[in-house]
C-alpha cells in the first residue's frame, strides 16, 4: 500500500512536471525552469521509492537510489533562483536590482556546494523499509540546511508577492512543505505529500511569471 501511495506522488509529479515545461514554454520565462528540473526529479525520486520492494536491497535499487540524493543536493537551491524571477516579473522592484540578484545567486552556489560537500562527499546508503516500500537511506542524517534555507526564501519572497502582488500560492506551498516537514517522527509520506504542495504553489505562482506569446494575425 505505500508502495502505491509513492507511485501515485510519481504519477502527480510527472503531471506537474509536464504542466511546468508547458508554462516555461508559453511564458517564455527561464526562471521556471530550475522548477521543472525539481519536480522531474521527484518523478524519479518516488518512482525509485514505489519500486524498492519490487526490486528488493541489492546493487540495481543501490544504484538507482544514488540519483535521489544527487538530485536533492543539486536541485533543490536552485528554487531560490525561481523565486528571484517570480519577485522581479510579478514586480518587486528590489529584485531588479543587480546587488540582490547577484546575492541570491551566491546563496544558490553556496547552498549547492555545501549539499554536495555534506550530503555526498562519503555517502553511505542502508536498505529502510516503511510500510510494504523499501528505499536506501543515508546511514548518517545531516540536518537539511540547502532545504531549510529554500524554504525560508521561499517564505519570505511569497509573503511579498502576497502583500505586494496579491497572489499566495508560492507563500502557500512553502508552508505546507514547512509543516509537513515539521510533523514529528513522521513517516516519509508526509514530507513528500509537502513536496507536491510545494510545486503545486511554485507552478500556480508560474503562471503569472514571464510573457505569453504575441499571437501572430491570421
Amino acid at each position: 500500500m505505500v508502495s502505491l501511495v509513492f507511485a501515485v506522488f510519481s504519477l502527480l509529479h510527472l503531471c506537474l512536471t509536464v504542466w511546468l515545461v508547458r508554462l516555461a514554454l508559453v511564458r517564455r520565462s527561464a526562471f521556471i525552469w530550475p522548477v521543472v528540473a525539481v519536480a522531474a526529479g521527484l518523478v524519479y525520486d518516488n518512482g525509485v521509492v514505489a519500486l524498492g520492494s519490487t526490486l528488493g536491497p541489492g546493487e540495481p535499487l543501490l544504484a538507482l537510489s544514488l540519483p535521489r540524493f544527487v538530485v536533492h543536493a543539486l536541485a533543490t537551491p536552485l528554487l531560490i533562483v525561481f523565486a528571484l524571477g517570480a519577485a522581479r516579473d510579478l514586480g518587486l522592484t528590489w529584485a531588479r536590482r543587480r546587488m540582490v540578484q547577484a546575492g541570491f545567486w551566491l546563496l544558490t552556489a553556496a547552498l549547492i556546494v555545501y549539499g554536495v560537500v555534506a550530503d555526498l562527499v562519503g555517502l553511505t546508503l542502508v536498505p529502510e523499509r516503511e510500510g510494504d516500500a523499501l528505499r536506501y537511506t543515508a546511514a548518517e542524517s545531516v540536518a537539511p540546511i540547502p532545504s531549510v534555507v529554500t524554504i525560508v526564501v521561499l517564505l519570505v519572497v511569497g509573503a511579498a508577492l502576497l502583500v505586494r502582488a496579491r497572489t499566495g500560492w508560492m507563500l502557500l506551498g512553502a508552508a505546507l512543505m514547512l509543516a509537513a516537514s515539521a510533523v514529528p517522527d513522521a513517516p516519509l509520506a508526509v514530507g513528500n505529500l509537502g513536496e507536491i504542495a510545494l510545486i503545486t504553489g511554485l507552478a500556480l505562482t508560474a503562471r503569472k511569471m514571464g510573457r505569453s506569446p504575441v499571437p501572430t494575425p491570421s
